[in-house]
């Protein structure tokens, strides 16, 4: 979006000397302006306001040449001045046009849909300036949406997680389980067999002490022989 910056045009009418003196260098620093020598034209202004402090044309135009020096603090303070100082409405709706749009470049929607709102309540014709409303109010919207679905997103991500968290879990609980499970069987497994040893062996004892007797026996018969 191409943001517009108001101008105003001194209207030049002798009152006195003084007032003369200081329109006159305003008008220098139109000059200056409209041949994009910027610097210049804020030295011009400062000088015509330090003649005579009331000249609001100039304090208005000083806030554009600081605009296109990328100077926006210095910039919203003047045409904050014209804002509070001047009672002519139009310069008022004008000043706030101008400090909507530099809210606008900085980003800081709120303070140029408060900006815009109150130019239009100035000046509610102003067509560019209800066009400029219209357009930060929806990028609010869009970023409060935006910002809706992150939470929702999140609060679905930590719900997915907690999920995971629990089937690993449980996974690990199983793993465990079954591990402990052929520790078990080897340790029955390896009892069976140490019983089966013993078992093995005490048959083997009993058959050598029958085969003993046995031997005994015969002995015993041969001696009677």
């Amino acid at each position: 979006m191409k943001i517009n910056y108001l101008t105003i045009i001194l209207v030049l009418i002798s009152f006195s000397t003084l007032a003369q003196s200081g329109r006159k260098t305003a008008r220098s620093g139109n000059k200056n302006y409209d041949t994009g020598n910027f610097v210049d034209a804020e030295i011009n202004y400062k000088k015509a306001l330090e003649i005579n402090s009331d000249l609001l044309e100039a304090q208005f135009n000083l806030g554009d040449a600081l605009i296109k020096q990328e100077r926006y603090e210095e910039a919203l303070e003047s045409f904050e001045k014209v804002n509070n100082g001047s009672e002519n409405i139009l310069m008022k709706a004008n000043a706030l046009h101008n400090m909507g749009n530099i809210f606008l470049s900085q980003q800081d929607l709120e303070g140029a849909e408060e900006s815009y709102k109150n130019a239009l309540r100035l000046n509610p014709k102003d067509n560019e300036t209800r066009y400029n409303y219209a357009f930060v109010k929806n990028l609010i919207q869009q970023q409060e949406e935006n910002e809706e679905n992150q939470d929702k997103n999140k609060e679905e991500n930590k719900e997915e997680n907690k999920e995971e968290n629990k089937e690993e879990n449980q996974e690990d609980n199983q793993d465990e389980n079954n591990e402990e499970n052929q520790e078990e069987k080897q340790d029955e497994s390896n009892s069976q067999e140490d019983k089966q040893d013993r078992n093995g062996d005490s048959v083997d004892k009993d058959q050598n002490n029958n085969e003993e007797e046995k031997n005994d026996d015969n002995k015993d018969k041969n001696d009677e022989i």
